[in-house]
């Protein structure tokens, strides 16, 4: 009778710490910062509010080999993780096709932690990179808008991450930056980061740093001190890579578990207080007839801030509606905030209405009550 009573004064016991333990805290928590976006890749797809795609098979100013595509071929969210696959395939007059996402027009910061949890793909050819552009990329050009490279990765070099800025003066093969080893990179998962603060970038890999940047540590302009939109790309070949060989097996895959922002509750708050508001100035719908009887219609539309000013780089979406359905239904806006969508060509006459649905871009919140319209319409005899 005693031991019974014992044992179960001890298991009353237990149960009781158990419940009076104190919960864990949030495995993205980081003392000193506050977390402001994530993605932890645990929906069925991509979010379309977070990432856009680069798409097309120019090179991307590297003779990179690759076709980036939007098919889940090559990007897709599979089992809690980013995956982006490359594949060696005839795809649009290229041999390769892969992807690259970015935050483009819907997400920017200026300062603060970046981190993403990666497996990174291997072999001669290869190369992945976590990275950051300017948000005035369209306005000012590269590299005066600035490049961070929070992390690059060439197969020629199995057990090396490389961290880089570009900027006027020092871009290219000459961008200012080091490397790091990290001996399992291509079987483990690691956490790839810099901390971008006014004065200094640092950079990271599983939390030890191994490299940090000052305004004096570059031969030119510092122009780290405005918004900066995140991507992730795997290229295939290029200037620095070089090209896949015999020994490249594909498909090759990056995988990525999550990607996290940070700021410091003073980052934060300017961040709030830097936040425009933007609504759409007007829309026009016009007609372009072709040289073969076909027609088009054209949707021009203008973005402005609250004080009546352009704003560019903000994506406008939309959709056609009447005679015709299809074409151009997102762009970004110019210099003047004016961007202009095009129909496919049609030779079906009727009445043709485009609307916008949505406006983004970093720092702005769309009021679409603002809108003295959102639609227009033309018809075509």
């Amino acid at each position: 009778m005693t031991y019974t009573k014992s044992v179960f004064l001890l298991l009353l016991c237990a149960l009781l710490l158990v419940g009076c333990a104190v919960p864990s805290a949030p495995e993205w928590e980081r003392e000193g910062w506050t977390l402001v976006w994530q993605d932890e890749f645990e929906g069925e797809t991509l979010d379309p509010a977070d990432w856009t795609f680069d798409i097309g098979g120019h090179g991307w100013g590297n003779n990179e080999l690759q076709a980036y595509t939007d098919r889940p071929e090559n990007v897709r969210v599979e089992d809690g993780l980013l995956i982006i696959e490359a594949r060696e395939e005839p795809f649009v007059r290229r041999n390769y096709t892969s992807g690259r996402i970015k935050t483009q027009g819907l997400r920017a910061w200026t300062y603060g932690r970046f981190e993403a949890r990666m497996q990174l793909p291997y072999g001669n050819g290869i190369w992945p990179a976590f990275w950051m552009l300017g948000a005035d990329f369209t306005e000012v050009g590269w590299p005066a808008c600035g490049e961070i490279d929070i992390m690059e990765h060439i197969g020629r070099e199995p057990i090396r991450i490389h961290g880089t800025v570009h900027g006027p003066g020092y871009s290219g093969s000459g961008g200012v930056g080091h490397y790091t080893t990290v001996p399992d990179l291509a079987e483990e998962f690691h956490v790839y980061a810099i901390e971008w603060d006014p004065e200094e970038i640092r950079w990271y890999v599983d939390d030890l740093e191994y490299f940090k940047l000052t305004p004096e540590s570059v031969p030119g302009t510092w122009v780290y001190d405005h918004p900066f939109f995140l991507l992730i790309n795997l290229a295939v070949g290029g200037n620095w890579p070089g090209p896949p060989d015999d020994s490249t097996v594909f498909p090759q895959f990056l995988k990525v578990d999550y990607v996290r922002v940070y700021q410091r509750p003073d980052m934060v708050e300017a961040t709030a207080t830097e936040r425009g508001v933007m609504h759409l100035g007007d829309i026009a719908v016009s007609v372009e007839e072709n040289a073969d009887g076909t027609w088009q219609a054209v949707a021009k539309m203008t973005v402005l801030d609250a004080d009546g000013n352009p704003v560019a780089d903000a994506r406008v979406i939309g959709g056609w509606v009447g005679a015709i359905r299809r074409g151009e239904t997102e762009g970004q806006t110019d210099a003047n905030g004016i961007v202009t969508l095009r129909s496919e060509p049609s030779e079906r006459r009727g009445e043709v209405t485009f609307c916008v649905t949505n406006v983004t871009r970093a720092g702005f919140t769309y009021d679409k009550e603002a809108n003295a319209r959102n639609c227009d319409k033309i018809t075509v005899e």
